[in-house]
């Protein structure tokens, strides 16, 4: 029963999911399922793809869903498509998502839209299936869905749920086993996001420092897939550009902190995103200063080095656009409270949930558009 319940539940999330799309495709976008893509017209889509009638929008870089979506028609980069992706080996080294939704349309170009949107409904419903086995509270799943990178997922299709829900995975299987299904976990995790190494080197270290030689020398071999694909790509594409910020430890923070965006809003809508800006950069210094907290306090397993890992990131990020929005820094990192709030110091289990319950509202406020294009819609009073 117990298993039923975690399906049901896990599935219902999926339909959640299903159901946003469809509400906002047809009140907000016409019925045309490309805008979830997000595609700008400063990265036009590729020829190739006229019949897919790709709602552009005007004035816009678009967001990186547009790219994965170029991937998933063409994964093994064989034809022209690759001249369309802004960072040609930054985007195919994510190659999970695309592949599949490739594999799962048998390559055919018109199926690939609908198949990438049923790999990333599956990703939802293996997330929240797997939160509420790890809990043992089904529908706790249900909360799969306010994680920020799920959130931004949902909105742009990019490839971030997959991560999100792997980083449940990891969890689960590295506590319950089977070993076959946490190599499983480890090999999906590094394709889905250069990032999922981390939890390959996360079970290698635990296993390194409990002196299981053989379980690091096996998990070990994980990472092979994922660094041959890396080598793969490093023959066949350019580099990306170099790095033109200085690399000083919170300097990309603190000039966002020093130098906010400006928005075109009205100044009440303007002073709430300012201040769940905020909000939400706070949210992820808490988040590494309970990291650092949780491996000072605790025997270093797999969850503890993989939750301290995630907080290098935070102390080496330059470029202050990055954490110009949370679509972007909330979206990278998310791992880090989403970890934290699973498996984090539990004696006051609220202070766990605090970094996603200060990142998550600014991503919600970003929604609200649409909502209220639905509800609009539906409530002409």
């Amino acid at each position: 029963m117990r298993r039923s319940n975690r399906l049901a539940w896990a599935a219902a999330s999926a339909g959640l999911v299903l159901a946003w799309w469809w509400l906002t495709v047809h009140f907000n976008f016409g019925g045309n399922w490309t805008a979830l893509y997000c595609t700008g017209d400063r990265f036009p889509p590729p020829p190739a793809l006229a019949h897919e009638n790709i709602l552009v929008f005007a004035g816009s870089n678009g967001f990186d869903g547009q790219f994965y979506h170029y991937l998933a028609h063409d994964p093994l980069l064989r034809q022209d498509y690759r001249k369309y992706l802004d960072l040609p080996r930054v985007r195919a080294q994510r190659i999970l998502t695309p592949a599949l939704a490739y594999l799962a349309a048998g390559g055919q170009s018109r199926l690939i839209d609908p198949a990438y949107l049923a790999v990333t409904l599956a990703f939802v419903f293996l997330g929240a299936f797997w939160v509420g086995r790890y809990l043992n509270r089904p529908a706790w799943g249900l909360a799969f869905l306010l994680v920020p990178s799920v959130l931004v997922s949902i909105d742009r299709l990019t490839i971030d749920l997959a991560l999100a829900a792997l980083c449940v995975g990891f969890l689960l299987y590295t506590r319950e086993g089977p070993p076959w299904k946490l190599c499983l976990v480890l090999v999906a995790a590094g394709l889905a996001r250069e990032t999922g190494l981390v939890f390959v080197g996360a079970v290698c270290g635990a296993a390194v420092l409990r002196r299981e030689w053989g379980r690091a020398a096996v998990f070990a071999t994980a990472a092979l897939p994922v660094l041959a694909w890396m080598a793969w790509l490093h023959v066949q594409l350019p580099p990306p550009p170099q790095a033109s910020w200085p690399w000083i430890p919170l300097y990309g923070i603190a000039r966002r902190l020093l130098h906010p965006p400006s928005y075109p809003l009205a100044a009440p809508v303007a002073l709430a995103a300012h201040t769940l800006d905020y909000l939400a950069l706070a949210g992820t210094l808490l988040a590494a200063a309970l990291a650092v907290r949780q491996a000072r306090r605790h025997t270093l397993g797999e969850a503890e080095l993989a939750t301290l890992a995630f907080v290098l990131p935070i102390l080496s990020l330059g470029p202050w656009d990055y954490w110009d929005s949370v679509y972007s820094f909330g979206r990278s990192l998310a791992p880090l409270p989403l970890m934290l709030a699973l498996a984090g110091p539990s004696p006051r289990p609220w202070v766990k949930l605090l970094p996603l319950a200060m990142i998550t509202p600014r991503i919600l406020l970003q929604l609200t558009p649409q909502a209220l294009g639905i509800a609009r819609a539906l409530t002409p009073w």
